[in-house]
């Protein structure tokens, strides 16, 4: 595969999008929708919106670089690798339980608590233990990306996702939730289907190809390792010769150049550091091994605080995110945080100074707490596991750059929302699509959506710069929570393909996956779930 194909492929969209502010007109919406001159994108604003992007939208890449601290920490930890094998010897035999087990938890968590960015903490760990089964790298982007992109397009309670959106409408949360959770089913169940049918295909082979790799591995090995003895049984003899003619008749530094021959003749038969040199078939098998550190400590390590740990760090984030009191009046959280901060010692507020700015339970946002939690946890997890200074100082940086080039790509597919902005033009796209009929129908509201989506890359900003406009067209309020439905389900499902789905270009950077074989691996999933988004649609609109 090209190297850097999914930054090339980002950079691409960027480009092309910067072409369209020159062809397609400008169209802004203030009360009234306004066609006007092309404001084009000029050279230094290709290269200067990439900083707007970083500024607006830096904590995205700051998330992901803090994750793979928390990684980089872990995967020096014997008890990480003892977890996820502990894992794939549990599910042996049963793996596919396993994959959809993780979907519908991870669909489910997406679709209730609407933590989109959060997710990604636990990417790499359900990678691990999907690759460590003998899966691929597309069954393991298509387990993690796919629960996200099942859990985006049947959200349910998830306000984080769908808050702004309901405000423009003026919808609630609770409004079409059969449909919500109608089309949360669909997708987790073709997903899985997806998943299961593949793997059928590629996991034997995968086996079968590692059993060869391996076998020529050895056979390889062995051979260098006859030829090594063979050169080292004639350099014994030549040694042994010289070293006849040399005692015969002795020289000044006999001893220093002996020496030296020995060691010379012992670089050649065995390579570098007295070591047989590498075989391509081993090679071959570093290259394709997962991200986990191996360790040399044989004694069995403690999985239980890793994995408590781990989970707390799901629970915390969920619960943090989840909007107790907008949709359930619960305010036992808020209660709690404020009588904490508030708690006096001597007339000092102890707590509240130690706990600083902290908000509570259904007030939380990607910016500020969730990355601090990931900080937290990443620190105790040192700590219980007595890591070195050193170690944890390395495995901070190694986690970093590993993490540096999917965190980049997300931050990037930013961009284009940003020039789009600052370029308005999709309202003109949008009012060509609403006018080719009249009044709502389904099929041109779902295309207005899914480029609303490619374009705006966040529902939040889909929401911001497209339905004000549609409202005014679309003037029954009764068809609103059908809107809402339709522009939530196509985001989600754009998500599954788009170049600028932050969530799919930052997870097949991650796993040196290209675009293209995504594309061809993924298309006939989309066509499906798109198929049965309309016929949904069509339903809810006859009822």
């Amino acid at each position: 595969m090209k190297k850097h194909n999914i930054l090339k492929v980002v950079l691409l969209t960027i480009l092309v999008v910067v072409i369209c502010t020159w062809i397609i007109p400008s169209a802004q919406f203030q009360a009234t929708l306004t066609v006007g001159e092309r404001l084009q994108a000029g050279f230094f604003d290709f290269f200067s919106y990439p900083m707007v992007a970083l500024q607006y939208f830096g904590n995205v890449l700051l998330y992901i670089l803090i994750c793979g601290m928390f990684y980089g920490v872990a995967y020096r930890i014997p008890a990480y690798k003892e977890l996820v094998q502990k894992i794939v010897d549990g599910f042996k035999g049963m793996e596919v339980i396993f994959l959809s087990v993780v979907i519908i938890l991870l669909s489910v968590l997406v679709s209730v608590t609407g933590i989109v960015l959060p997710i990604i903490f636990v990417f790499p760990f359900v990678i691990d233990v999907v690759l460590k089964m003998g899966y691929n790298r597309l069954t393991a982007a298509t387990v993690t990306v796919g629960s996200v992109v099942a859990g985006i397009a049947g959200t349910t309670l998830g306000v984080a996702t769908t808050q702004y959106m309901n405000q423009v409408l003026a919808i609630g949360s609770f409004d079409e939730m059969l449909s919500k959770i109608v089309i949360l089913v669909i997708f987790i169940i073709l997903l899985i289907a997806q998943v299961v049918l593949y793997s059928k295909k590629t996991k034997n082979t995968t086996i079968q190809a590692e059993k060869v790799e391996v076998k020529t591995e050895k056979v390889e090995e062995k051979k260098v390792e006859v030829s090594n003895r063979k050169e080292e049984k004639v350099s014994v003899k030549k040694d042994t010769k010289v070293s006849k003619k040399e005692s015969s008749s002795p020289k000044k530094g006999q001893k220093k150049s002996s020496s030296k021959n020995s060691k010379q003749e012992t670089k050649k038969s065995t390579g570098k550091r007295g070591r047989p040199p590498k075989t391509s078939a081993a090679m071959a098998k570093d290259s394709s091994e997962t991200l986990v550190i191996s360790t040399k400590n044989k004694k069995k390590a403690n999985i239980w605080p890793l994995a408590i740990i781990f989970d707390l760090v799901i629970i915390i984030i969920a619960l943090g995110m989840f909007d107790w009191a907008g949709l359930f009046e619960i305010t036992w959280f808020e209660e709690a945080t404020k009588a904490v901060k508030e708690y006096k010692v001597l007339g000092f507020p102890i707590f509240g100074t130690i706990l600083g700015q902290l908000s509570a339970f259904g007030k939380w946002n990607v910016a500020i707490e969730v990355p601090v939690v990931v900080m937290i946890a990443t620190c105790v997890l040192a700590l219980v596991y007595r890591v070195k200074f050193e170690d944890f100082i390395d495995g901070i940086c190694e986690g970093v750059r590993r993490s540096f080039g999917p965190g980049v790509v997300m931050l990037l597919t930013y961009v284009v929302l940003v020039v789009v902005t600052y370029h308005p033009f999709q309202l003109f796209i949008t009012k060509f699509l609403l006018n080719i009929t009249s009044g709502f129908n389904v099929v041109t509201m779902m295309v207005a959506a899914l480029l609303a989506s490619v374009f705006n890359v966040d529902l939040i900003y889909v929401s911001q710069n497209v339905l004000p406009y549609i409202e005014t067209v679309i003037t029954n309020t009764e068809l609103y929570p059908l809107i809402g439905v339709i522009f939530q389900s196509i985001y989600g499902l754009v998500c599954l393909v788009a170049p600028t789905s932050f969530i799919l270009m930052g997870t097949l950077c991650y796993l040196n996956v290209s675009y293209k074989q995504w594309l061809k691996h993924i298309w006939k999933l989309f066509l499906a779930l798109l198929a049965v988004l309309a016929v949904v649609f069509l339903i809810i609109l006859a009822l």
